[in-house]
């Protein structure tokens, strides 16, 4: 298994401090997808987007955010 890596959690509140732990196949999928975030469990994309869960996980949870249109 890889190693775990940490980034921070991207629910977007301005003093949100979680950190998250990956390992970097994890952290990979999601970079690399449109719309993906990464955000610590119990926490929210903020800003009015719309989301929906993707993935789960006890470390992590992976939404899909609706890009919010101008």
């Amino acid at each position: 298994m890889d190693a775990l890596r940490t980034r921070r959690c991207e629910c977007g509140v301005a003093d949100c401090t979680a950190i998250i732990e990956m390992t970097w196949t994890e952290q990979d999928e999601v970079d690399h997808a449109d719309r993906l975030w990464v955000v610590s469990p119990g926490h929210q994309p903020q800003g009015g987007r719309s989301w929906r869960i993707v993935q789960e996980t006890e470390r992590f949870v992976v939404v899909e955010v609706e890009e919010a249109h101008t």
